[in-house]
């Protein structure tokens, strides 16, 4: 490292930006999950041939 210890190796990025990056990526995963949830309660509900 070249004596700046605020950033965090390897990505060059500071904690607080690592956080704010990993925060956003939790969100996204969320949502992606909920519309995964949510279109495979659909398929199973309005398909007859799951039942």
């Amino acid at each position: 490292m070249t004596g700046d210890d605020t950033k965090v190796y390897p990505t060059g990025l500071t904690e607080a930006q690592a956080l704010e990056i990993n925060d956003g990526l939790k969100w996204g995963t969320r949502i992606y999950f909920g519309i995964a949830l949510s279109a495979h309660v659909l398929a199973f509900v309005l398909t007859p041939w799951l039942k």
